[in-house]
């Protein structure tokens, strides 16, 4: 219990950190913004109140979708050439001009469309540049805790945007709710308009400089990378494909209606995100790939076990299994994409990883709706639980890529980003 609480104050100690605010606030303005405005305004605000048809908000978030995994690899470019900073603000303005353009379609319905497709585009600049920006703050003994907490965060702010929805009345104004996010936006811009990232010690030195198209595609090919962009590829799938069959889990092989399944399912989600920050700082101090192996490990098992189990009380206690394993691994993902990516290039590395698991997350759905409507939904829990085991075998892998050589010796990561001349 003394080594529990030793590993949560550690995680405490660099989330309260000034060097984090600014990650964590402008994480929590976005998300809030996005959730309120493609899970409430375009949902329920603008089709009872301007006549929009009911398929629609699902046309604009596959909009949003098409054009963030579109433009993920120029922005890439864009940060790299323009700088992480300058992307960040950019990015902010597109996600601006995205919320402007939703105005007109309290009018216009149509109008959405091309709103959601350049809202896309900003967070396509903006999240590579946020986390480019977060590598050079954090060293790499400390990046797994900064993305835990922002993970968290977003789901914080997730919360608070439909909460938001909750709270204001039904007949609320559809322009009021876009100008209100709008405003949201306007605020983090500002934020991160007069916010100065520190930089770690260790890299203050050594900021990544702007590398060839041909030097960042080398850089992808290498072994270390294209291991990784597989993990994400596979993890992204499973997880699109656990969210296609959400409702269909509970409905057809539970047999319980959707408050129920929220009830059974909610342990799950309770321990998913308190491991989140456990695991953020286990891979700071014992690494990244150990944890990815343990997390999938833990997750493989519980999912093949889900498939079998009708109980109530059995699933909610195989959920919280999942959730664990999940919330073990996670973390380790978005801090190997950042240590992946710390050199010449980074902009565009971290656009690819990102686009990788932006195309997962178009499979994963797919194939979900595919093996049910081919089988049954205990079917895609299988084939979770083995592309999980799969994970963890590919997690070995990259484990033994990066681990260090010998004691005091630098990590793979270090060695190979060494010779990229960083």
């Amino acid at each position: 219990m003394k080594a529990l609480k030793t590993l949560l104050f550690d995680w405490w100690q660099l989330v309260r950190s000034s060097r984090a605010r600014p990650y964590l606030l402008i994480t929590l303005l976005v998300d809030g913004a996005f959730a309120f405005v493609f899970l409430v305004a375009i949902q329920s605000y603008l089709p009872e109140q301007h006549g929009f048809s009911a398929a629609w908000p699902g046309y604009a978030l596959a909009a949003y979708g098409a054009a963030k995994l579109a433009a993920q690899l120029f922005a890439g470019r864009l940060i790299d050439h323009a700088g992480r900073k300058q992307g960040l603000l950019f990015g902010l303005v597109l996600i601006l001009a995205g919320q402007a353009l939703l105005l007109p379609a309290a009018s216009m319905p149509v109008a959405v469309f091309p709103a959601a497709a350049v809202y896309g585009a900003g967070a396509a600049v903006l999240w590579p540049a946020l986390y480019a920006l977060a590598s050079g703050s954090f060293a790499e003994s400390e990046r797994a805790r900064l993305t835990s907490a922002m993970m968290l965060t977003t789901g914080v702010a997730l919360a608070m945007g439909l909460g938001l929805g909750f709270l204001l009345p039904p007949g609320f104004p559809y322009v009021a709710a876009a100008a209100l996010a709008f405003g949201v936006i306007c605020l983090a811009f500002v934020f991160a308009t007069r916010s100065r990232p520190e930089q770690a010690a260790a890299q203050a030195t050594t900021a990544p400089a702007k590398g060839s198209l041909r030097t960042v595609a080398r850089d992808v090919l290498q072994p270390q990378r294209l291991a990784f962009s597989l993990i994400v590829l596979l993890q992204a799938v499973a997880v699109g494909a656990l969210l296609a069959i959400f409702r269909s889990y509970g409905r057809d092989f539970l047999g319980v209606s959707l408050r129920s399944e929220a009830l059974i399912l909610a342990p799950g989600a309770l321990t998913g995100a308190a491991s989140v920050a456990i695991g953020g700082v286990l891979a700071d101090r014992f690494g990244r790939g150990r944890l990815l192996t343990a997390g999938y490990l833990i997750a493989a098992p519980a999912f093949l076990v889900l498939a079998g189990v009708k109980s109530p009380a059995d699933v909610a206690v195989v959920a919280m299994v999942a959730g664990l394993g999940l919330g073990v691994a996670l973390p380790s993902i978005t801090a190997t994409s950042m240590d992946l990516s710390h050199k010449a290039g980074q902009g565009t590395l971290l656009s690819w990883f990102m686009a990788v698991e932006g195309l997962g997350h178009a499979i994963g759905p797919a194939l979900g709706g595919y093996v049910t409507d081919a089988g049954d939904v205990e079917a895609v829990l299988r084939v979770a639980g083995a592309l999980f085991a799969l994970l963890a075998l590919a997690s070995i892998a990259l484990s033994l890529a990066l681990a260090p050589r010998r004691a005091g010796a630098p990590s793979e990561v270090e060695r190979v980003l060494a010779e990229d001349g960083l």
